[in-house]
């Protein structure tokens, strides 16, 4: 078998985000999308959560390159007098790493996340994270653990087969294989906390290495490469709304998700899209 979970992240960042994830949902291969509840837009994007009960929309949690939940007093160090997380992830990384006062606070603001998502949304099937930052060893263990207490079913684990992403797109080599070797290893570690506690992942997963570089082509040759089981394929769709318009890339994701080749390719290969609800029903 061979199936796919079509992923949009950064859903309530911006109206141009959320509008992009909506068309690609309603006119393209878009199955779910990550939610993030303290940025600008997200009570828009809730509001479209609930009219579009088929897209399935989880957690995109963010401790860096964000803002928090929780007001500043409540997380002292961890966050500026803005509610602002540190903008550079290898200091924000180093510093949960090895400053242990920070795990509480840390622990607060994701169950926090969590609890504001369920209010929004009303349901929570997959967690994951800003720059997938949720694989940090720190993060993980608290991740998984409130995972398992909220009942939510699936954690993305970011690990994609990068000889797959370099036979398409040999540009950045050297980033590629050294992101590869991280979230390998990150990943590796985090499947063993999942299982420990029955939560569900993806096997594969697509996105990652050429984010913010994906073309149609190289999205068609994804599709004639997936490996057997479940995979997900995350992107970073926007669209313009008329204002300050989004990025190029953000704007060609949408071409991408709403291509009629895309869709065909699909079917040629008797893939099924499917969601993240989808896979927690599954055996």
């Amino acid at each position: 078998m061979k199936a796919v979970i079509i992923n949009g992240d950064d859903f309530g960042h911006s109206a141009e985000v959320n509008a992009g994830i909506i068309r690609a949902h309603r006119d393209g291969v878009l199955t779910s999308a990550s939610l993030m509840v303290a940025s600008p837009a997200r009570d828009e994007a809730a509001a479209y959560a609930r009219a579009n009960p088929s897209l399935d929309v989880g957690l995109h949690l963010v401790i860096c390159k964000g803002r928090s939940v929780l007001p500043s007093g409540r997380l002292p160090g961890v966050v500026d007098s803005n509610c602002a997380f540190a903008n550079n992830p290898v200091l924000a990384g180093l510093r949960y790493f090895f400053d242990r006062r920070t795990r509480e606070l840390l622990a607060a603001e994701c169950r926090a996340q969590i609890e504001a998502h369920l209010m929004l949304v009303g349901y929570l099937n997959h967690i994951d994270g800003h720059l997938n930052f949720h694989v940090h060893p720190t993060i993980a263990d608290i991740v998984v653990e409130l995972a398992a207490e909220y009942a939510v079913p699936c954690i993305r684990l970011p690990r994609e087969p990068v000889s797959t992403t370099l036979a398409l797109a040999k540009d950045n080599f050297a980033r590629k294989l050294l992101e590869a070797a991280i979230f390998k290893a990150l990943s590796k570690r985090t499947r063993r906390l999942l299982d420990a506690k029955g939560i569900k992942s993806t096997d594969w997963l697509f996105g990652l290495h050429q984010s913010g570089h994906l073309t149609e082509p190289y999205v068609l040759g994804v599709i004639d490469r997936l490996p057997q089981g479940v995979t997900e394929l995350y992107f970073h769709p926007a669209a313009d709304t008329g204002g300050v318009p989004p990025s190029a890339a953000s704007q060609r994701e949408v071409e991408i998700l709403t291509s009629r080749a895309v869709r065909e390719a699909f079917d040629r290969h008797g893939v099924q899209l499917m969601t993240f609800r989808g896979l927690a029903a599954s055996k």
